[in-house]
């Protein structure tokens, strides 16, 4: 999948005086909703797919949607989804495309349409994405979450890893906007549905109605809503079509999902495993805790971290993970404490002309939309960007979470699931998530992951007047969330097992990088005043993140083995170790990659529907350092 800039649509207002709060699209020269819309989604596609009487039996329900246009169908479901009796930890999960979104005020005004659904609508405003391309997971509610795939529907669904049980097909009339009701697209529909799929549109259309029976879905017709005298309701009645999303070596999908209340281990409560318990308690599962030492004992536990992005100018996979973990941790600590966040904004200055070439590249290809990267002359500011409380954000992560002060010293599988085994316990969870940095090198099941340690020192200078917004120019200097100024970071290679001291030397490092960049932070500042504070980061050979399934390394060494001399053929699906997953190397940019990562992982234990595409999900996939090498015959 690739990214292409978004268009926010364009919309026409009072048509009609019956319909003033229902907006026309100019481009498609069609109406989003009729009346108050309520009643029609109600009867088309609630009623249309048997909901909610299928919700009451659910502990998962995923729908998959075409036409996200104002929201009205999502709240809809969710309001039927908060009515209904289900079992406990029942999740719902929906899934939408769309091409053109609505701009914040247009979306505002549409919604006073229902006030019935004032507060949920109000709920959906505060999460809802600005126009950035590709996949956004937001987290509605404890057992609520919505992913908006912004972009062409095609493209979408083809890079989207998810099965839905139900679909709303709601595009514009398929005159108006006949791809968004092609065969092909259709086709996409079938193989995003899980077996008894159901589906549910307006349009009666002979092209609609040919284009899903050739896909697999049985159809009839139905009395329509208002002066629509039909519409068409189907159930998915041919095989799942087996056309993988990912390549076979990383193909790994849980082949049975885990059931809410299932209990996940995690090891290590650094800003990864917080990030990890958030996620799963999400999905309905109960994670349990294992740290060591104390949470944000590591780098989580440093005085200031700095929330901005990493952005290329490329269109590449790891390009668009950078920007989608950005826009989801603002999200996410948009719903936290205010003591957990300043969104102070972020300027970065560049270094050098090819630098600043670099951010104009940026600025031309819209890295971001316009509200949140700008042009500031001596660099590039990021609003929304700022300075969080480490500790404060871990401890707001793991909530209630259970935490248990013991070290790990060995996972066994057995039948249970896997057994954690401590100095004091042994306890069996159904499934574990490695998030120890450096030491899940001390597993036998992730020993050979290429992992590597870097000291990073920062100083913070308790009295010293701070900037206004974080100054970034490669170091940073920051007014710290306790007050005073925190200024680094340094880099320096570090043995596996090594520990890390700070030094004055790397005080004045500090103060001289500062000096560079930012002289006005740095004037009063005396290494002499400096509370420094050194950590040990973990990285890998491409500087992104690990997360997913822990491959059975003896499996990818002989199935693969044929990649070392390009053999074609027919490779089979990799083989992992099933219920265990490693989240680590996250560098010095955890705090903003770790919890779109540990969403990910959580929604691949539960079997719903990945916040990342298939592409990104490749990229940050443990097994591919094993792969490049296999390719380039190491």
């Amino acid at each position: 999948m690739t990214a292409k800039q978004i268009v926010e649509a364009k919309l026409e207002w009072g048509a009609r005086a019956t319909a003033r709060h229902a907006p026309r699209s100019a481009l498609f020269n069609d109406i989003y909703f009729s009346g108050d819309g309520v009643a029609e989604t109600t009867h088309v596609f609630l009623a249309g797919n048997d909901l909610p009487a299928r919700f009451s039996g659910a502990d998962h329900f995923v729908i998959g949607e075409l036409g996200f246009g104002a929201g009205l169908n999502f709240l809809v479901a969710w309001d039927a989804w908060s009515k209904t009796p289900k079992p406990d930890g029942a999740r719902l999960h929906f899934l939408s495309v769309e091409k053109h979104p609505l701009a914040a005020k247009d979306l505002a005004k549409a919604h006073q349409a229902w006030p019935a659904l004032a507060d949920k609508s109000a709920r959906l405003r505060a999460l809802i994405p600005p126009p950035a391309p590709g996949a956004h997971r937001l987290a509605i509610s404890d057992r609520v979450s919505l992913s908006l795939l912004y972009g062409d529907a095609l493209d979408a669904l083809a890079s989207t890893e998810a099965l839905a049980d139900a679909w709303f097909l709601d595009g514009f009339a398929p005159d108006r906007n006949p791809e968004m009701w092609s065969a092909p697209l259709m086709q996409e529909v079938a193989r995003r549905s899980a077996p008894a799929s159901t589906c549910a549109t307006f349009t009666v259309a002979g092209s609609v109605r040919r284009a899903l029976e050739c896909a697999g879905f049985a159809l009839e017709k139905r009395p329509g809503f208002g002066r629509k005298r039909h519409m068409l309701a189907g159930r998915f009645q041919s095989a799942p079509v087996a056309r993988p999303t990912r390549k076979p070596w990383f193909d790994t999908a849980p082949a049975k999902p885990a059931k809410a209340g299932a209990r996940v281990g995690i090891i290590g409560a650094g800003v990864a495993g917080a990030s990890l318990a958030k996620s799963l308690s999400m999905e309905g599962f109960i994670p349990i805790v294992y740290e060591a030492d104390a949470p944000a004992s590591g780098a989580s536990g440093n005085p200031a971290g700095i929330i901005m992005p990493r952005l290329d100018a490329d269109d590449t996979p790891a390009a668009r993970f950078h920007a989608s973990a950005y826009l989801h941790t603002i999200r996410l600590l948009s719903d936290m404490p205010s003591t957990v966040f300043n969104p102070c904004g972020v300027r970065r200055r560049p270094t050098s002309p090819k630098e600043r070439a670099r951010q104009e590249k940026l600025l031309a290809k819209v890295a971001l939309p316009s509200t949140w990267l700008k042009d500031v002359g001596d660099g590039l500011l990021f609003p929304q960007g700022g300075v969080v409380d480490p500790p404060a954000m871990v401890r707001a992560l793991l909530g209630e979470s259970e935490v248990r002060c013991e070290r790990v010293q060995r996972l066994c599988r057995d039948a249970g699931g896997w057994r954690i085994e401590t100095a004091h316990s042994r306890e069996t969870c159904d499934a574990v998530v490695i998030a120890a940095g450096l030491e899940a090198l001390g597993f036998d099941q992730t020993k050979r992951l290429p992992l590597a340690g870097s000291a990073g020192q920062i100083d913070w200078f308790r009295d010293a007047a701070p900037p206004e917004t974080v100054l970034a120019f490669g170091p940073y200097a920051a007014p710290a969330p306790a007050g005073g100024m925190v200024i680094g970071a340094t880099y320096a290679p570090i043995a596996i097992g090594a520990e890390a001291r700070f030094s004055p030397e790397a005080t004045q490092s500090n103060i001289d990088a500062v000096a560079r960049g930012a002289p006005e932070a740095a004037r009063r500042l005396r290494a002499e005043d400096a509370l420094p504070r050194v950590s040990v980061r973990c990285t890998t050979p491409d500087r992104l993140p690990i997360a997913g399934p822990v491959p059975d390394w003896d499996f990818y060494a002989t199935a693969y083995d044929g990649l070392r001399t390009g053999a074609r053929r027919d490779y089979p699906k990799g083989r992992v170790y099933p219920g265990l997953f490693v989240l680590t190397g996250l560098g010095s940019r955890g705090l903003v990659t770790a919890p779109l990562c540990a969403a990910m992982i959580a929604s691949e234990i539960a079997g719903a529907p990945s916040p990342v595409d298939s592409d990104v999900a490749e990229t940050l996939h443990p097994a591919r350092f094993r792969i490049r090498d296999l390719k380039r015959n190491r």
